[in-house]
């Protein structure tokens, strides 16, 4: 098992315990807010979360993955495009989903055969393949994203999934 966490966040502005310190954004919610004196806008966002996406996307297709399973469900918002606990994902669905779970709409791991995709807070994304995915390393890293080896802090559900 191959597993990463994919950030946005810079590696070289962590501390000894790991945590970032840099003054950053962390949510949807603060578009319009200042960062480090720079204000988040809607297309930074918008940037931002599809990168994200496109990184996810490119590492469970260069695994060869099945589609994942919706599991540990949270409904924070009420939207009529909720997916059931323990569906399968389309691929045609997993973007959208993605997004919908990174503007916190509603939370969930997805998961199958060992494999996931997590979401944490602070805009954390954690990846867990077959494979060491080298072009979606690098994809990831051209799209501005950082990945970093790192067990996600959801592996223990993910575990009993497999």
């Amino acid at each position: 098992m191959y597993q990463y966490r994919v950030t946005k966040y810079d590696p070289a502005f962590r501390n000894d315990a790991g945590a970032y310190t840099k003054d950053d954004w962390t949510m949807f919610r603060q578009i319009g807010d200042a960062f480090g004196g720079v204000t988040l806008s809607e297309s930074e966002y918008l940037r931002v979360e599809s990168a994200y996406v496109e990184a996810a996307t490119s590492f469970l297709t260069e695994d060869h993955s099945p589609e994942l399973r919706v599991t540990s469900l949270e409904i924070r918002v009420d939207l009529p495009t909720v997916p059931p606990e323990g569906s399968l994902v389309a691929w045609t669905d997993f973007g959208r989903i993605c997004r919908s779970v990174l503007r916190e709409e509603f939370w969930c791991e997805l998961q199958a055969d060992g494999r996931y995709v997590h979401f944490g807070w602070d805009f954390y994304m954690y990846i867990g393949v077959e494979s060491p995915c080298e072009k979606a390393i690098e994809k990831a890293q051209t799209l501005g994203l950082f990945v970093e080896n790192c067990a996600s802090p959801y592996c223990a559900d993910a575990e009993d999934e497999a």
